[in-house]
C-alpha cells in the first residue's frame, strides 16, 4: 500500500505583492464595515433606541464584511477560522458592552 504524504507544514512566502494585497484588502474591509455601519445605524435608529442600534449595527456590518471578505477568499489574516456570524456577535456585543461602561 502507498504511504500517504504528510500534510505540508510550509509557510506561504510572504512577498511585496502578497503584503500589498493583504494590506488592501484589511483598508478595504475597514472601510466597508465602517460604511455599513453608519448606514445601517441611521436606519435602524427609527426602530430603536440609539444604544441598541449602534451595537446591532456594528454587529451586522462585521458579519457583511467577513462573510463578502471570505466569499473573495481573503478573510482576515487571523480570523480565517471564525465564522462571519460569530464575528459578528462580538462585535455587536463588545460595542454594547463599552458603551454601558462608558457612560
Amino acid at each position: 500500500m502507498p504511504r500517504k504524504k504528510a500534510a505540508s507544514t510550509r509557510k506561504e512566502k510572504i512577498t511585496p505583492t502578497v503584503l500589498v494585497r493583504r494590506a488592501l484588502f484589511f483598508v478595504l474591509g475597514s472601510l466597508l464595515t465602517g460604511f455599513l455601519t453608519v448606514v445601517l445605524e441611521a436606519m435602524l435608529r427609527e426602530f430603536m433606541p440609539r444604544h441598541f442600534s449602534v451595537s446591532l449595527a456594528v454587529g451586522l456590518a462585521v458579519a457583511a464584511t467577513f462573510w463578502l471578505l471570505r466569499f473573495l477568499k481573503h478573510p482576515p489574516m487571523f480570523l480565517k477560522n471564525v465564522h462571519p456570524l460569530a464575528a459578528g456577535l462580538c462585535a455587536g456585543l463588545g460595542v454594547h458592552i463599552a458603551r454601558t461602561w462608558l457612560r
